[in-house]
């Protein structure tokens, strides 16, 4: 039994390291995770299948569900298409006026839309804009991961990770827009100082909209343009998701109860082809959190998080706003490392536990800005961001025009790693102000 902890995180981060390194099916390999830290668990009693039920978030599952069909149903609509040409628009040929308008639709859609389904939108739009204004897309596309990061962690249903801080903190949608989003838009003003300021010397000065509109036009979704019928299912049931969210903490609901009716209304009106389902759900996220639950669970059981948290107390030394502060720079440290997702998985009964001793809301808070600037500092932190590189090394031209480089991790970091480290310490200064 003494050799229990060591056992289950090593297999933990065995599946883990399998898991990043993409050498298996993602939701299948944490299903069967899952599945041996029961079998384990069983052996050695210590683990039962009871306990495994309680470790899920079935809360996280039911907002992940609901929001992932929404943004599936508008995606389907045309909806973020048909938003970027307006942001061209808009901007009126002058280039700085984009890539800010750019960062701001990214931080908009990010609020209630998952950031995974806002940047494969979106960052398609950038790299033909780029093309067409000679310019490279690496810093526009780095300033819009962030600000969807930003997005995402000003509410409720912007992110995973809120999703289940949410869900374990028994929080509302109000008590996210309250205490997360003022920091966070100053956050925003900030990131977009950092950029403009550094992207100077490469600027646009003008452009013509046509072109770049034509250039968009290119990249629409099947059929072009709005699908009405969808925008009008995918609206209604957007705006009565948020009105509920407003409503929820008077009528006693809990959001999640709210988006899993959300999802069921796309299900029924929103014309999607039962083959399809899977995808729009975001079937396989839930099966990937589902059984990250279950084994972060039998971490908890074997011990292994009771050393997390009195690590974070130690840190602390007895004084709760030093050991809310030590919460949120193991969340920054430990996010690159495993993803925002599962570490907020893995840190959360740890927050929890220090919430139960302290009584004070800023364990929520501190956490969530700790995993905010984890995922902006790496490629590897942030869930869109290994996708997105992807994304733009299948879209260099033939030959590798010299305004296209690619989106790697070191050529991320020279411009995650400085913003992230500002987030921190403005986010620490926060924090101090906030707890106790």
């Amino acid at each position: 039994m003494n050799g229990l902890p060591l056992l289950t995180l090593l297999l933990f981060l065995v599946i883990f390291f399998l898991v990043q390194m993409d050498l298996v099916n993602r939701g299948v390999a944490m299903l069967g995770g899952g599945v041996i830290f029961l079998l384990i668990g069983g052996v050695f009693g210590f683990y039962r299948p009871g306990q495994a039920m309680e470790a899920i978030y079935f809360d996280t599952l039911a907002l992940l569900f609901g929001m992932s069909m929404i943004s599936d149903c508008l995606l389907r609509a045309g909806l973020f298409h048909h938003l970027a040409l307006r942001v061209v628009l808009f901007s009126r040929g002058n280039g700085m006026l984009l890539l800010v308008s750019l960062v701001l639709i990214t931080y908009a859609a990010s609020l209630i839309f998952n950031n995974l389904s806002v940047m494969v939108i979106l960052v398609p739009m950038t790299l033909a804009i780029c093309r067409t204004l000679v310019m490279d897309p690496a810093p526009v596309v780095s300033a819009e991961l962030i600000a969807s990061n930003l997005g995402g962690a000003s509410t409720l249903v912007g992110d995973l990770p809120n999703m289940i801080i949410g869900a374990v903190g028994r929080l509302h949608f109000e008590d996210f827009l309250a205490a997360m989003m003022p920091l966070c838009l100053v956050l925003l003003a900030v990131l977009l100082v950092y950029f403009t300021r550094r992207m100077a010397p490469d600027r646009v000065a003008r452009f013509d909209p046509e072109t770049v509109r034509r250039a968009l036009t290119e990249c629409a979704p099947p059929g072009g343009g709005i699908d009405p019928y969808l925008m009008k299912v995918g609206g209604w049931v957007f705006l009565m998701t948020l009105s509920g969210f407003l409503i929820a903490p008077v009528l006693g609901v809990r959001p999640a109860a709210i988006t899993l009716l959300a999802g069921i209304l796309i299900l029924g009106w929103g014309r999607l082809p039962v083959g399809a389902w899977f995808q729009a759900m975001g079937g396989a996220e839930l099966m990937f959190f589902v059984g990250l639950f279950v084994m972060v669970g039998g971490l908890r059981a074997a011990g292994v998080l009771d050393g997390l948290y009195q690590m974070v107390l130690g840190i602390g030394g007895g004084n709760g706003s030093l050991a809310i502060l030590a919460l949120m720079w193991l969340a920054f440290l430990l996010t690159p490392l495993f993803n925002a997702g599962p570490a907020t998985a893995l840190l959360v009964p740890v927050a929890k536990a220090l919430h139960g001793e302290l009584g004070d809301n800023a364990v929520w808070w501190a956490l969530s800005l700790g995993i905010l600037a984890g995922s902006s500092a790496t490629l590897s932190g942030a869930t869109a961001g290994p996708v997105v590189a992807g994304m733009m090394s299948r879209a260099i031209p033939p030959g590798g025009a010299s305004s296209f480089r690619v989106l790697d991790f070191h050529g991320y970091l020279a411009w995650g790693l400085p913003a992230a480290a500002i987030f921190l310490c403005m986010a620490s200064f926060h924090i101090l102000l906030i707890a106790g």
